[in-house]
Order: C-alpha cells, then sequence, then structure tokens
C-alpha cells in the first residue's frame, strides 16, 4: 500500500524525562498507581502512545490501554461494554489485528459464555480482571492497564449498590498494584479537579504516585520551530525568530496549538491566526463570565491579570465550587501537588486581557 503523504506530519518533541519516569515505573515491582495530569493539551494522550509503540517488541510486556475521550459513558452496562469484549469481536469493521488495538477494543477479551454472565450480573467483573492478571502472571508477561481520560467514569454507580464505580475500580487497582502486586496501572486527567479529589483521599494518595505532565519549555519549542522541515517534514515554509517569539508569546509550550498554528501558515500570515488565537480564547472566557449573574466568575478571571498562576490560599473557601467549575470547563488548571489555579495555557491568559481590554503595554 502507498505510503499517505501530508503537507505537514504531527511530531512527538523532547519528552526523554517523561518517558524515562514511565519506564522506571514499569522496571519496579508493582506498588503504587501512577497518576499521570496535567493541563489541557499538554500532550499526555500523545506520551502514552509513545509509551505504547516503545513497548510494543516487548514480549514480557501485555498492554491494555483505553483511551475514554473515544467512548460514550452513562452507566454501568456502558462500563462493561467498554472495559470488556468478545474475543475476535470485530465493530465498525475494526480488524483485532490493527496496530493500537489497544485504544479502540475493551481492556480484556473474553468469550461469549463469560461476557454473557457478566452482562447479565452474573459475574463479578473486578474478579474477571484479577483472573486476567493472574492468568498473563503464570505466562511470564506484566500487565499493564493505562486508561486516560479516567474522570469519565464519575457519576456511574454499581448496579443495587449505593457505590461508586471509580471508587471500586480505585480501590480494585490498589489491591492490584500495592497488595497482590500483579500489574502495574497508570491513569490519565486532564481533570485535575478529579486528582484533587484523589490526592486529598489518604487511602489513595499513599498508594499512588502523582506525575505532572507540563507545557513544553521555551527551549523545546524553539528547537522544534527552527527546525520544522526535521520535525514536522514541512518543505513549503520556515520560521525565523521574530516568528518563533510571536508564537512562544501567543500559545507558549502547547503542543497542540502550536501545531495548530503550523498548519494553517499554508493559508494565512502568522499574525492572522495569532490574532485569531486571541479573539477566540477572549469570547471563551466571555461566554464562561456571562453564564454567571452573580459576577463571580468575572471577579475570579480579574484575579488572575497580574497572576497567571496563584496558591489555593490566594482564594477563599466559598470559591471552591466556582474554582472547580473553572477546571472542569478548561478555563484554569489545578495541581494538587503544588496547590495551586493557572490558566490553562497562555492563549487563555491572553483571552482575560483582551476580554478586559488589557493591550501591551497598558494596566
Amino acid at each position: 500500500m502507498e505510503k499517505r503523504k501530508f503537507k505537514i506530519k504531527t511530531t512527538f518533541i523532547d519528552r526523554k524525562q517523561e518517558v524515562r519516569l514511565l519506564h522506571n515505573y514499569l522496571e519496579a515491582q508493582p506498588n503504587s498507581i501512577l497518576f499521570l495530569y496535567g493541563p489541557k493539551s499538554s500532550g499526555k494522550t500523545t506520551l502514552l502512545y509513545r509509551l505504547c509503540d516503545e513497548l510494543a517488541e516487548d514480549k514480557s510486556c501485555e498492554v491494555k490501554f483505553l483511551n475514554l475521550r473515544e467512548t460514550f459513558l452513562d452507566s454501568y452496562d456502558d462500563f462493561l461494554q467498554v472495559f470488556f469484549k468478545t474475543r475476535n469481536n470485530r465493530e465498525n469493521g475494526l480488524k483485532v489485528s490493527t496496530k493500537r488495538q489497544y485504544s479502540m477494543f475493551g481492556l480484556f477479551k473474553l468469550d461469549a459464555v463469560v461476557e454473557r454472565m457478566l452482562k447479565g450480573k452474573k459475574e463479578d467483573p473486578f474478579l474477571i480482571m484479577e483472573k486476567e492478571f493472574h492468568k498473563l502472571v503464570k505466562k511470564g508477561r506484566k500487565p499493564l492497564i493505562i486508561i486516560d481520560e479516567f474522570h469519565k467514569l464519575s457519576g456511574i454507580y454499581l448496579p443495587e449498590k449505593q457505590k461508586t464505580l471509580i471508587t471500586e475500580l480505585m480501590n480494585f487497582f490498589v489491591a492490584m498494584t500495592k497488595e497482590s502486586h500483579l500489574c502495574h496501572v497508570i491513569i490519565a486527567s486532564s481533570d485535575a479537579f478529579f486528582i484533587e479529589e484523589v490526592y486529598n483521599d489518604s487511602k489513595l494518595s499513599k498508594t499512588s504516585a502523582f506525575q505532572n505532565l507540563d507545557y513544553l519549555f521555551c527551549a523545546d519549542v524553539k528547537e522544534w520551530l527552527s527546525h520544522i522541515n526535521r520535525y514536522n517534514e514541512v518543505a513549503d515554509f520556515s520560521l525565523n525568530e521574530k516568528d518563533i517569539e510571536l508564537i512562544w508569546e501567543t500559545v507558549g509550550g502547547s503542543p497542540w496549538e502550536i501545531q495548530y498554528i503550523l498548519e494553517r501558515l499554508f493559508e494565512f500570515p502568522l499574525t492572522k491566526i495569532v490574532e485569531k488565537i486571541k479573539k477566540e480564547r477572549a469570547a471563551m472566557v466571555a461566554d464562561w463570565c456571562f453564564q454567571d449573574e452573580t459576577n463571580e466568575r468575572k471577579k475570579l478571571m480579574k484575579s488572575f491579570l497580574d497572576h497567571s498562576v496563584q496558591p489555593i490560599q490566594a482564594f477563599d473557601p466559598y470559591q471552591r465550587s466556582i474554582l472547580g467549575q473553572a477546571v472542569h470547563d478548561n478555563i484554569l488548571f489545578y495541581d494538587p501537588v503544588e496547590g495551586a489555579y493557572g490558566m490553562q495555557g497562555k492563549s487563555l491568559e491572553w483571552g482575560i486581557k483582551e476580554y478586559f481590554g488589557i493591550r501591551p503595554g497598558k494596566k
């Protein structure tokens, strides 16, 4: 089959330290859950795909990767459908042998009889998973569970029980890592407010490790943009130092936003793209503030004009709810380890300035 050609390719920049950390976690005996968190579009999913690609040739490792961003989850039955599939299941025309099948199919492949019993509520899903781990370990394989956007399981309850699915899953993963040492578990989420709840749970915090994946450093961005022909295989244009500085000042180290800009440079000048981004972010802030008749949202946004990152001590307890909503709506990011709130990237910092009419040189 002829390889498809594109004007521009996506790329994976640096992250050597983060990849090394993930490998170090996997080389130790399972003893904790690893939470990978960070602001929106910082590259968490891309990093996890890179890890899976690197582990693809490792016959001793059994990777089970589920990206919940790609699925609809509203009930316990949805959970069963996503986590468990019949062997040789072919859905939507996708073949089981397709590369990265771990992101498109259930974590566990079951025979039809077990699947029917499970969906008939006659089998315990946690017991089935544990049995699968034992089978893999007996074969000399090291099970690795990776779940991206884990917070999407929030709000689902176990049938006939007043227990949330996400709590029971977390307790199960604690048992599989710290207590039984059966498998490694990596959980990723862009909803840092969810991570905060986990971080404040004494049982979970003492059985988990937390790793923040932040945006790219300035040096990495400049290395990337100075050599887009090498990294993105772009031959139609190049960027000078002034262009690179403008991109950095607009979107910082957000990989997705940088890629967004590069893709549009085939049609529009950089200055127009930058202005469009700033206007879009200002509209995003305006829309978010407009939904609140009390003006509390507007007051909160104004407090970030001079300080894009603020410690939790800077806020009153009564603001917790609105702060949580800002995080949920991808306006703010919360780092539970540092105990600080910050804007979701440099472009949203510009959005706030545009919204309040603050221009460079003005106060």
